[in-house]
This record gives structure tokens, C-alpha cells and sequence, in this order.
């Protein structure tokens, strides 16, 4: 919960992408079926320097199923070269109800070509050589990959990097750097 200060601070969310309108958890939505690409480009590149700066980033929407777990195997799928069925297995043995819905399946089968190929240049070109090991992470939450290993909450810590250097004496909002709203094309 994005609101939860507790649950924030426990997890060390340094960062966080709001893809809804408002935080209000009663807020009415119709169902959504298209989210514009540009919105991917634009969230890719602020988990990833949420990532680079040693910040945890906290993606998250209404119910956390769907819309969240879109931007999330897009920014996977970038940073690593899994497809996109692969990526939705992984974060499904740690968020087993993680599942897109139609549209934003859609959506990232066309982002999962050339668009993600030009999104991971332009990181690389931004950001240079990646210092993390995402795809070797990504591909030990999946069953060929977890052979001898049991399912535990330890393997949420391949998608969430530790925070480097937190020693900040500054009360816990104060680190809370940035809040990053994405609004998806069919919510305006």
C-alpha cells in the first residue's frame, strides 16, 4: 500500500510510480484496455534511476493485478532480454495474482519488439552498462531455474535491489525523493 508509512519505510521505498489517477483507493475506474507506449519509456526510465541511485521503487495501482504488473514486466523485459511470458512467470511465483489484463497483454506483446530493443539503447546510452544482474535473477524464479530451491520471500529480493548507502539521518518522507504519477492514455 502506497500509503502505508510503515510498510514504505520497512521496505525502504525511496521512490514510487502511481499509475491511477489518484491515490484513492475508492476511486471508480472504467475497465482500461490501452495504455499509450509512451508511458513505458517514461516509467523504464524512472525505476531504472531510482535503481541506479540505490532507491527501491514501488510500482503500484489500484488492486496491484494489473497496470502495475504491466509497467513491471516492461521494465523487465527491457533491462533483461526475457519475453514477456517469461517475465509474467517470474513475478508470478512471488505475486501469484499479478495478470495483465487483455489490453496491456496486447500492449506489451507490441512493446516487446523493436520499442523495447530502443528503450534498452537508449538506458544504455543514458545510464551505460547496467551494474545489476536482472536477468540472471529473473530467470532463478523460474521453474528451470529454481531447481533446489524453495519458494520463499528471500526471492523478492531479485526484483527489488537493497538501497546503497541509506545512513540518511533524515526522517523517513524526507527520504522519499520522488513520486512519479504515470497515467495511463485511457484513465485521461
Amino acid at each position: 500500500d502506497a500509503k502505508d508509512l510503515e510498510q514504505l519505510s520497512r521496505n525502504k521505498i525511496t521512490h514510487i510510480v502511481s499509475i491511477h489517477e489518484s491515490p484513492q483507493p475508492l476511486l471508480k475506474v472504467g475497465p482500461c484496455t490501452r495504455c499509450h507506449p509512451r508511458h513505458f519509456k517514461e516509467c523504464i526510465s524512472f525505476i531504472h534511476q531510482c535503481r541506479l541511485h540505490g532507491g527501491n521503487c514501488l510500482v503500484h495501482c489500484l488492486a496491484g493485478i494489473s497496470r502495475s504488473t504491466t509497467v513491471v514486466v516492461a521494465y523487465v523485459m527491457v533491462v533483461t532480454e526475457l519475453s514477456c511470458q517469461e517475465v509474467l512467470d517470474a513475478i508470478r511465483t512471488i505475486r501469484p495474482v499479478a495478470n495483465p489484463n487483455p489490453g496491456f497483454r496486447q500492449q506489451l506483446a507490441e512493446f516487446s519488439g523493436s520499442a523495447a530493443r530502443k528503450v534498452r539503447r537508449h538506458l544504455k546510452q543514458k545510464y551505460g552498462m547496467s551494474p545489476f544482474n536482472d536477468e540472471e535473477e529473473i530467470k532463478a524464479l523460474l521453474p528451470a531455474g529454481r531447481e533446489g530451491t524453495s519458494r520463499t520471500e528471500g526471492a523478492v529480493q531479485g526484483l527489488v535491489p537493497r538501497a546503497r548507502d541509506m545512513r540518511s539521518t533524515s526522517p523517513f518522507l524526507l527520504r522519499v525523493k520522488r513520486t512519479f504519477s504515470c497515467i495511463p492514455a485511457c484513465l485521461k
